[in-house]
């Protein structure tokens, strides 16, 4: 558990750190005469914190999952021999019924 928790606060470390750099990149392109936009500035990067049951992006990814799965169950005839099974975390299992 320790090892998890000092993995992800390096990676928040780390993600602090790269952006300050992209924010001083972007003076540098100003100074250079680049045209710098509002999309590029205000660009968020990805947190890989993110991925990790009970967030919202965890939360999204189970329900899209969920609804591909009974998409396919429901529409594609390979399927109708599959079965699947959702557990506490949110990963899916799919199993062949024979």
């Amino acid at each position: 558990m320790n090892q998890q928790r000092s993995r992800r606060f390096r990676a928040s470390q780390e993600a602090k750190e790269k952006e300050e750099a992209r924010q001083e990149n972007l003076v540098l392109w100003e100074q250079m005469g680049q045209t710098v936009t509002d999309e590029m500035r205000n660009k968020k990067s990805w947190d890989s914190n993110a991925i990790t049951p009970g967030t919202p992006f965890m939360d999204l990814l189970a329900a899209s999952l969920r609804y591909w799965v009974a998409k396919k169950l429901n529409t594609d005839p390979g399927w109708k021999q599959v079965r699947y099974v959702f557990d506490l975390f949110h990963l899916l299992q799919l199993t062949y019924v024979f």
